[in-house]
């Protein structure tokens, strides 16, 4: 899996600039998919819980970066990767495809819900109640994250979940 890692660095900064200049403008009720959860809980799964905070740390240097919410990202994205390695499948592992796409799938929705009421409680343009914020707002991204997944996963992460 270390050789994975420089490939996963590059795929993290297409990824963030994907999101921030793309994805981001695609909302529904001011709520975009988010491609770097998705890559997030994706690097948890499969890699490990310290790899996926380390990676969060990362993507949310980026996007801060990018956005101008340095410390709120970060905090967001870091959780965000601690808490898809939750769900970290060991490399060993007899579990079955169905179990490591259900193994992703509740990553990708846990991790986003999360990340969403971290940047819900820090930061309100709009002036929205908190439970509305981060209930609403929260469970709808995760959805339009966890279809991105689903996309995600049936084409271009086929092989990674087979037996």
């Amino acid at each position: 899996m270390a050789t994975k890692i420089p490939f996963y660095i590059v795929l993290l900064c297409i990824v963030s600039l994907l999101q921030v200049f793309g994805l981001s403008h695609f909302t529904i009720f001011d709520v975009s998919p988010d491609a770097i959860s998705l890559l997030l809980a994706f690097i948890a799964v499969t890699i490990g819980q310290r790899a996926g905070t380390s990676f969060g740390f990362a993507a949310g240097v980026i996007t801060g970066l990018m956005s101008g919410n340095m410390g709120l990202s970060m905090l967001a994205r870091t959780v965000e990767g601690f808490i898809a390695g939750f769900f970290n499948i060991p490399e060993n592992s007899h579990a079955t495809s169905k179990q490591k796409t259900k193994r992703m799938y509740w990553a990708v929705m846990t991790a986003t819900f999360s990340a969403n009421a971290i940047f819900a409680a820090g930061y309100n343009p709009l002036g929205l109640s908190p439970f509305y914020r981060i209930l609403v707002l929260g469970l709808l991204e995760s959805l339009l994250t966890l279809i991105l997944a689903f996309i995600a996963k049936r084409l271009l992460m086929r092989k990674t979940f087979s037996d």
